[in-house]
């Protein structure tokens, strides 16, 4: 689906592992699954459909 979304609207993508989370313990880091777009976390602790994440990014890129 982000790989998609990717090629399609070109941005960046982190990927943060819960195995990493012990290591990021001092970050504020929002409830997984979470996707944060410019800065903005958009969807916290759910999942997901593709259209959903497709309409968020193309509302941050109206904006």
């Amino acid at each position: 689906m982000v790989t998609e979304l990717k090629k399609k609207y070109a941005f960046d993508i982190e990927v943060v592992k819960k195995t990493s989370f012990g290591l990021l313990q001092r970050v504020s880091l929002p409830k997984f699954p979470a996707i944060e777009i410019d800065g903005t976390v958009v969807f916290e602790g759910c999942d997901i459909t593709t259209e959903q994440l497709e309409a968020a990014i193309r509302k941050r890129q109206s904006a």
